[in-house]
């Protein structure tokens, strides 16, 4: 779903209303294949992002339609996300990608993502004004594959 931001930064939720209607939201959930099962809706126009409304998860349309940047939507991201009662723009994006990465890993080798063991992968920390996903200390991580940062990363390619 798409918000207005009515003043500046993360932490103005209870000001934020939608302006998406349901024409856009239906494109979106199509364009960016949103599962239907997650049941996507528009809130009405006179009700704020916050409080969340319970077992619903608010995003930010133009961050996708202005980077062209995809989420990989699914139950178990939303689960992640929800346990840890944190909304999407408050994580830092390696820790975001160490969620999918890990769905990822599960489903090449015909396992369900589970929580609980992503949770003994990985604890949830603050990073500066962010939230993110760390290993945790004293396990090794579930790949070898994963990157914590763009340092290097094209010396990982062959010419």
């Amino acid at each position: 779903m798409s918000f207005r931001i009515m003043a500046p930064g993360k932490d103005n939720l209870s000001e934020s209303v939608s302006i998406l209607t349901q024409r856009q939201l239906d494109k979106f959930v199509r364009e960016y294949r949103i599962p239907l099962d997650l049941h996507p809706v528009l809130p009405s126009k006179d009700k704020t992002i916050y409080p969340f409304r319970q077992g619903k998860f608010p995003f930010y349309t133009r961050v996708c339609n202005f980077a062209n940047y995809r989420v990989p939507f699914s139950r178990f991201f939303i689960r992640v996300l929800q346990f840890f009662r944190v909304h999407i723009c408050q994580v830092n994006p390696f820790g975001l990608s160490r969620v999918s990465h890990f769905e990822i890993s599960c489903r090449a080798q015909n396992q369900r993502p589970d929580l609980d063991v992503f949770r003994y992968f990985y604890e949830f920390i603050t990073a500066g004004d962010w939230y993110t996903f760390a290993h945790q200390k004293g396990i090794p991580p579930p790949s070898r594959e994963e990157r914590s940062s763009l340092k290097n990363w094209k010396d990982n390619f062959s010419g």
